[in-house]
């Protein structure tokens, strides 16, 4: 699970150009890395940034690649070298089609076939920047298998807030309904693991939390960041706490054992338990496994 968007907490961006920054993503704490080829990258460098994914360096965590936006004729060109790279995914930019993403399915399955790779290993993720990519939300996740997780495009002064008009603020009033009609569209669509995206000031940590924990409270499971100082507190916030694991194990135990008397609904220190509840506590327990995983990952450095 480590190497899958439906397991993340955590992802970083570096320029598509300095693979010379993957060592220190790594030693933040990321559980995955984004090597940028567009915002990040001048036009001038991209032929070399997207060149230089052929020499990637190896890395402890996944490696993902964020194309040029299928509106320019990078594109194309961006998707053939990753995929020729053997990385662990794709970031969509301005993803709003799902016909795009059917075609692009074809493409990493042609590239995977010819470079001897495993059919369906490289995944994809769209990342949600308008509002016709808000509308699209569901049937881009749906257009494709590949579709593992969304991210949304909740950046201060980025090109959802420019297309919405709204007024950004960390509490996020004005992304409210986008970034909760894509959480739900999502989880409608059958992700398990959607995931926020960036923060653009990177040193006010206080409102990064703040924003951390929005999201979560509205059910994403993670987040992006574009410095490694963010990654500590991202970490933190989408981290079940020691007493939710302890209570979460509790009810699994306590549940189980139900189960296997012919009860499906009890009660665990005074709440009742059913299904759904030791479905949220499977989750919290699996999330939990993820981050020490990702701690013994970090000590190893």
């Amino acid at each position: 699970m480590d190497a899958s968007p439906h397991a993340l907490r955590s992802m970083i961006f570096i320029p598509g150009n300095r693979h010379d920054l993957i060592p220190k993503a790594v030693r933040s704490g990321a559980d995955a890395v984004i090597i940028d080829l567009e915002d990040a990258v001048a036009p001038a460098e991209k032929p070399k940034a997207r060149a230089g994914l052929a020499e990637l360096p190896d890395s402890p965590i996944p490696l993902f690649v964020r194309t040029n936006s299928p509106g320019t004729e990078m594109f194309w060109d961006d998707v053939v070298a990753a995929g020729g790279a053997g990385v662990a995914g794709l970031v969509i930019p301005k993803a709003e089609s799902p016909e795009v993403l059917r075609e692009l399915d074809g493409a990493l399955r042609a590239l995977e076939m010819v470079h001897s790779f495993d059919v369906g290993a490289t995944v994809v993720a769209p990342l949600i920047e308008s509002a016709a990519g808000v509308r699209a939300t569901y049937d881009m996740v749906r257009a494709s298998d590949r579709v593992a997780t969304v991210l949304f495009g909740s950046g201060e002064q980025g090109d959802l807030v420019a297309d919405l008009g709204v007024e950004w603020t960390p509490e996020g009033t004005g992304l409210m309904h986008a970034r909760s009609k894509v959480l739900l569209d999502a989880r409608a669509a059958g992700l398990d693991h959607p995931m926020d995206a960036v923060f653009m000031d990177f040193r006010n940590l206080d409102a990064l939390r703040a924003e951390c924990e929005l999201a979560r409270r509205l059910g994403y499971g993670g987040k992006v960041g574009i410095h490694p100082a963010q990654i500590p507190v991202i970490n933190d916030v989408f981290t079940p706490s020691e007493q939710e694991v302890a209570h979460s194990r509790r009810i699994i135990e306590e549940f189980d054992r139900a189960l296997a008397g012919g009860e499906a609904s009890i009660a665990v220190d005074g709440r009742m338990v059913d299904y759904a509840v030791a479905r949220v506590a499977r989750t919290v327990l699996a999330r939990a496994g993820l981050a020490a995983r990702a701690a013994e990952r970090s000590d190893a450095q």
